[in-house]
């Protein structure tokens, strides 16, 4: 199944950049229900200054008026006006609603396809790399929806910008949820960079239960073992083999922000120069074969074999610098769902359609 969600953007306030002709017809719906209910009661005269708002708000976004030409007509001062129009919205009588270009619908299914993926979820616009929330919180609750979760389901996070900006703007119920780690944590201060502080603040927007992993991400072998004989740590590491759904995120390759080095990964090693991104954790080329670290630490946390066999792992990508990582996840078998903008579904599919091309050219001699 594929969904392609709708994004409503802030009203025109001022000199804002907004195209009126997108805002006509809406404007003079609104502004005609609002004449409607008056000849309806006729029998009650409305305030003057009532008048004058509808009169406003016609002449500026029906008509095209300017400010200064609505005060010169209304006989009072420009910021008079400015002040009515502020009214007219704030009591309901203009309702602004920009309704962004439609994607094309073929986008979705297309990605899904291509990437051998169990569905795709695209956002209208372009999300912000350093807070994707605000545009990919409402596809990422309808690949949630499509889960089918239920009471004692579990949902594993892992870190980063995407997932901890999701936590903070997604908003669904699913009571008896358990919301768990996929991974450990580090010292970072970031807190992208702390699943078990990502776990609390998504449990509370879905209404679920938080459980908690208290252990580095990045450990020697002899550590590693050593954590693995704590009877807590064991059962918390346990719902990596139960969980249904697991919302990760993507990091590209090379790493360009230093707060990753702070986590402790080794961002430097040479074994990861082929890589082009990374889940949870794990990295992999752009062809989806695993890169393994050059040292001998281990990750704590849902190792790739586990997440495979989660039937939903919801991945978000909200930049167009994602493209080739999600591309590599998608064929390492990381993930089965993508939630993404329209600006980073597109670059996926171009960087396809380049791949093809390619393909298709004949070597020389």
């Amino acid at each position: 199944m594929t969904n392609v969600t709708h994004a409503c953007f802030r009203s025109r306030s001022g000199s804002a950049a907004i195209c009126r002709g997108h805002l006509r017809v809406h404007m003079r719906w609104q502004c005609g229900r609002y004449h409607e209910r008056i000849s309806t009661v006729s029998r009650q005269k409305l305030p003057e200054d009532s008048e004058l708002l509808v009169t406003a708000a016609t002449m500026y976004y029906e008509h095209d008026a300017s400010q200064q030409q609505i005060a010169e007509r209304l006989g009072v001062s420009r910021p008079t006006v400015s002040r009515l129009l502020s009214r007219a919205r704030d009591e309901g009588i203009v309702r602004i609603e920009i309704v962004p270009p439609g994607i094309d619908p073929a986008l979705a299914p297309r990605l899904r396809e291509r990437l051998g993926l169990r569905g795709v979820h695209v956002a209208p616009g372009r999300a912000d790399e350093a807070e994707p929330g605000p545009v990919l919180a409402e596809p990422f609750g309808v690949a949630l929806d499509d889960a089918g979760l239920a009471s004692g389901d579990v949902i594993l996070v892992s870190w980063g910008r995407a997932v901890h900006s999701l936590s903070l703007h997604v908003r669904r119920s699913y009571p008896g949820v358990i919301v768990a780690p996929a991974m450990g944590g580090n010292a970072s201060d970031r807190p992208w960079f702390q699943p078990n502080e990502i776990v609390r603040t998504l449990a509370r927007s879905l209404g679920a239960q938080p459980r908690f992993f208290h252990a580095p991400a990045l450990v020697s072998a002899s550590v590693y073992a050593a954590l693995f004989s704590d009877a807590e740590l064991r059962r918390s590491a346990e719902l990596w083999d139960t969980a249904k759904v697991a919302v990760v995120g993507v990091g590209a390759w090379p790493k360009p922000d230093a707060t990753y080095a702070a986590t402790g990964f080794p961002v430097e090693d040479p074994a990861l120069q082929s890589a082009a991104g990374d889940v949870a954790g794990w990295s992999f080329t752009i062809d989806g074969q695993l890169v393994p670290y050059s040292d001998d630490r281990k990750l704590l946390g849902a190792s790739p074999d586990q997440l495979r066999r989660i039937p939903h792992v919801i991945c978000l990508a909200g930049s167009a610098t994602k493209a080739r990582a999600a591309i590599g996840a998608a064929r390492a078998g990381l993930i089965s769902v993508l939630v993404t903008d329209a600006t980073t579904a597109r670059a996926i599919d171009g960087y396809l359609d380049s791949e093809s091309a390619q393909a298709d050219t004949p070597t020389p001699g």
